[in-house]
C-alpha cells in the first residue's frame, strides 16, 4: 500500500467529483426521488461538498455531510459557507456514525463504502436511515475475470481490502438489512471512458501545487483504468429499509 492514499490525493487537490459518473450522474440519480425542504438527507463521505451543495441548492433539503479526512470537512466547510447554504459538515466514520436511530429520509454513499469496512458501515447506514428511506451508492464493483495479482494491485493502489462482485454488493445489502434493491447502472471504466458521459474528473477543482507522492497515486490510479478498465468499474444501488 502507498505512503499516501488515493482519498487523501483527492483531498491535497480537493478534487470534486471524483466518483465514477461524476456530478452528472449525480444529479441523475437525485432527479428521480422525490426530495423537498422536509427531507433529511446524509450526504456519506461528502467529499469536499458538492453533491452536499447541489442538493441543498436545488431541492431546499435538510442536509448533512460527512467525511472522515479533515481535509475533505475543511474544504466542504468552505464551500458551503461561500454559497452561504444551510449544511452541516462533520467529521465522522460511516463505521460508527454520531446520529440517532432513523435521523435521515435520504443517504447518498458515492465512492465510499469501498474505502471502509462496507459491512460495519452499511449495518450503521441502515440504523440510522428512516423506515422506509432510501439509500443511493455508487460503489466500485469487480468482475470475477481479475486474478488475485491482480486483485492485490488494484487494492494496493487504492488502499482497499476488497473488490466486491455486482452478487458480492446485493449480498452484503441484504446481510445488512436493506431490501428491495435495485441496479441503476452497470459499466466498467472503459465503457465509462468511452461513452464521455459523466467521466471521472481528475482535474483540481481548488488550487493546490504540485505533490510528487499524491501526483504518483493518481498517475497510479490512471493506470490501472488503463489496465483494467474492462474488469473494473461501477454499480449504482438503490436500496430501502
Amino acid at each position: 500500500m502507498m505512503d499516501k492514499t488515493y482519498q487523501q490525493a483527492l483531498a491535497y487537490y480537493g478534487i470534486a467529483g471524483a466518483h465514477p459518473g461524476g456530478h452528472s450522474l449525480t444529479k441523475k440519480m437525485l432527479k428521480r426521488e422525490h426530495i423537498t425542504k422536509d427531507t433529511t438527507v446524509l450526504d456519506a463521505g461528502c467529499g469536499v461538498g458538492l453533491t452536499s451543495s447541489y442538493v441543498a441548492k436545488r431541492f431546499g433539503a435538510q442536509v448533512t455531510g460527512i467525511d472522515l479526512l479533515p481535509e475533505m470537512v475543511e474544504k466542504a466547510r468552505e464551500r458551503v459557507t461561500s454559497q452561504q447554504l444551510p449544511v452541516t459538515v462533520m467529521q465522522a466514520s460511516l463505521e460508527s456514525l454520531p446520529f440517532t436511530d432513523e435521523s435521515f429520509d435520504l443517504i447518498l454513499a458515492e465512492s465510499v463504502l469501498t474505502f471502509t469496512s462496507a459491512e460495519k458501515s452499511l449495518k450503521e447506514l441502515h440504523r440510522v436511515l428512516k423506515k422506509n428511506g432510501v439509500i443511493l451508492t455508487i460503489e466500485m464493483s469487480g468482475e470475477d475475470s481479475l486474478s488475485p495479482y491482480e486483485r492485490r494491485k488494484i487494492q494496493s493502489v487504492y488502499g482497499i481490502s476488497n473488490i466486491y462482485s455486482e452478487q458480492q454488493w446485493a449480498q452484503l445489502f441484504k446481510k445488512t438489512g436493506f431490501h428491495s434493491l435495485q441496479v441503476l447502472l452497470r459499466r466498467t471504466a472503459l465503457e465509462e471512458m468511452l461513452s464521455g458521459e459523466g467521466a471521472i474528473s481528475d482535474t483540481p477543482s481548488m488550487t493546490a501545487g504540485s505533490h510528487p507522492v499524491y501526483d504518483q497515486v493518481m498517475a497510479a490510479h490512471q493506470q490501472l483504468l488503463g489496465f483494467y478498465g474492462d474488469r473494473l468499474g461501477y454499480r449504482v444501488f438503490r436500496s430501502l429499509k
